[in-house]
């Protein structure tokens, strides 16, 4: 009785199934007529039904001709907005951007201005490269979350607004700490005790600044041994003013013995001035 029983269950969950396959068969048929032959109110209906389906590049292609077919109707900014968010599905995230600035450019009292504003700025994130790359996206991005928490200082997304800020931070901070010690490795010195102090002056919370600090003082008496004499004095007492900086900020340091050791070598190289 029991297996007999399961085996109708089968069969009757089979038949529903089949049959909402085949229903739903018909109705994607029918918005693909829509596609081509509709009017204007059947292409919206086949506009949502793609979008909610997760086709979004056909959704794409409706709402974009939907867009010209009711320019400045009530329906537009709607249209828009699901337009932007196609580009977004598609990770075409640039795309994306553009029609989400477009959307808050079009229509600053939207019902979707604030997620927008936030999109364009969170496009831009996902656009961004590592460290080692070309770091353009990840500037825009820091501008544009900059944006829109000026706009937006009450909204529920200024906390990740400003994380995702402290990472893009991060990452510039680690690219230009990777291209100072380049410098250093290549002795260039001028260059690194400027890229140093670009480093601790723009990026004052990253990880970096510790190790960083220290490199400048070793940047900063590199620089002095290989400088003409009338630069020598002054590039020596540059050097120990940068290990007073480095030393009082942090006094117990794992740097703190070879910090020590570059101020000695600063000092003697100093005294030779002197004397």
């Amino acid at each position: 009785m029991r297996k007999t029983l399961v085996i109708f269950i089968v069969l009757i969950s089979a038949i529903v199934l089949l049959s909402s396959c085949g229903t739903e068969g018909k109705l994607r048929k029918q918005m693909n007529v829509y596609v081509k032959k509709g009017t204007v109110e059947e292409k919206d209906t086949a506009a949502y039904y793609f979008y909610n389906n997760e086709s979004y590049e056909k959704a794409s292609f409706m709402f974009e001709e939907l867009m010209s077919l009711r320019r400045g109707d009530q329906r537009s900014s709607d249209y828009l907005y699901h337009f932007a968010y196609c580009k977004f599905n598609q990770k075409l995230f640039i795309s994306a951007s553009y029609y989400f600035q477009q959307y808050t450019q079009q229509y600053p009292s939207g019902e979707k201005y604030e997620e927008s504003a936030f999109m364009v700025a969170y496009c831009y994130y996902l656009q961004s490269d590592p460290h080692f790359l070309d770091q353009e996206y990840t500037k825009k991005a820091i501008n544009q979350f900059q944006v829109f928490v000026n706009i937006f200082p009450s909204s529920e997304k200024v906390k990740e607004a400003n994380e995702i800020m402290a990472e893009l931070r991060e990452r510039l901070a680690k690219k230009s700490f990777e291209q100072a010690k380049l410098y250093l490795k290549i002795q260039n010195s001028k260059a690194a005790v400027e890229a140093f102090r670009n480093l601790i002056r723009q990026y004052p919370d990253s990880r970096y600044r510790e190790e960083a600090q220290f490199l400048l003082v070793q940047a900063a008496v590199e620089l002095a041994e290989v400088s003409i004499i009338s630069k020598r004095k002054n590039r020596y007492l540059d050097a120990i003013d940068f290990y007073q900086n480095f030393i009082d900020r942090y006094p117990n340091s794992t740097f703190g013995k070879d910090a020590e050791n570059l101020y000695q070598k600063a000092q003697r190289g100093l005294g030779k001035m002197v004397g």
